[in-house]
């Protein structure tokens, strides 16, 4: 949210210009603010992480190999986890509102990972259930 907060998301999904020289007037700007946005990836990283992307010229480079390493383009392993989390979840002696207020936090994750496809006018339609069902998804009524 800070990378975007503070309009530097461009340095992350590409859409910032790429100089073709270092003498272009903007380029000294450029290069700070990308400094700036892959020192923020790297300092939120596990110290034993840093190694293996510090040494990535643009912020652009350090994020596309975060994506390569640890995104395979599903989400079925923190699907898992966040499933696996509401399931051993328990109060354990601690305050009701923490815990509901735990467990609402991984419901919404969880329905922020895939969201429930079911309509209100949608409700009867057997094609929009069976296709959430195979999903594992959650229906509210």
């Amino acid at each position: 949210m800070s990378i975007s907060g503070k309009d530097n998301l461009g340095y992350i999904n590409g859409d910032s210009p790429q100089f073709e020289s270092s003498t272009d007037s903007k380029f000294r700007k450029w290069r700070t603010n990308d400094a700036v946005v892959k020192s923020w990836l790297i300092n939120l990283m596990d110290p034993s992480l840093i190694g293996n992307f510090i040494r990535f010229p643009t912020k652009k480079m350090v994020w596309d190999a975060i994506a390569t390493i640890y995104f395979d383009g599903s989400d079925a392993a923190q699907m898992y986890d966040l499933r696996r989390k509401v399931s051993r979840l328990k109060s354990a002696g601690g305050p009701l509102k923490k815990y509901c207020n735990t467990l609402q936090g991984l419901w919404r994750e969880i329905d922020f990972r895939r969201p429930n496809p079911i309509q209100c006018q949608d409700i009867h339609t057997k094609e929009i259930i069976g296709r959430g069902i195979e999903r594992g998804g959650l229906y509210y009524l």
